[in-house]
């Protein structure tokens, strides 16, 4: 979301300044604006662009950040709907994936009320992708375990991308692993510091 607002302005911005002779700036398109665009043009990255941040570089490296996040923001809606899931269920399996579980604790991480956990719960209980069990230390309370139903449904949807993760990480040298991870860390705390 982040990442999409920036490329929204970024766009608005290319789209009022390179708007071809005689058409308004709100009428300039994208398209409109590239076809008029001079033929080499600067490979140099836009220089603040973004509000209020006059360092924004749009760089091939946050334009790559950029798209990973729209992918990943779209990724679990789409598995979850081949899978006849709604994207809170896929969601719940993949916690449960880590670990038994209890209602409110699935609702804590889903941001949901324990009814409406308590709901997802009982509709992944009704396809055999999870079960109900009692709390081995405390009788009175409840878990929720993923079958392996829901842990096979889970791994045939995802596995081709885990699979193509590991590759793409195995590819990389130490060097350049440790310059992705502080890249990635650094993007993360940088979305992180909004939620604070």
């Amino acid at each position: 979301m982040i990442t999409k607002l920036v490329s929204d302005i970024t766009m608005k911005r290319r789209t009022a300044r390179d708007a071809p002779p005689g058409t308004r700036a709100s009428d300039a398109t994208p398209d409109a604006v590239a076809d008029a665009a001079p033929a080499g043009g600067s490979d140099l990255p836009e220089l603040g662009l973004v509000p209020g941040v006059p360092e924004w570089r749009t760089t091939a490296t946050l334009a790559a950040l950029q798209e990973l996040v729209e992918v990943s923001e779209t990724v679990p809606a789409v598995v979850a709907r081949k899978a006849g899931l709604s994207t809170t269920e896929l969601h719940s399996l993949r916690h449960l994936m880590r670990g038994p579980l209890g209602p409110v604790e699935i609702g804590r991480l889903l941001g949901v009320t324990s009814a409406a956990s308590s709901g997802v719960v009982d509709r992944l209980v009704s396809r055999g992708h999870a079960e109900r069990r009692s709390h081995p230390g405390d009788g009175r309370r409840t878990e929720v375990v993923i079958t392996d139903s829901g842990r096979a449904e889970v791994l045939a949807r995802m596995r081709p991308m885990f699979e193509a993760l590991a590759d793409l990480d195995a590819s990389l040298d130490d060097r350049d692993r440790e310059v992705v991870e502080r890249y990635l860390l650094g993007a993360t705390a940088a979305m992180r510091n909004l939620m604070s």
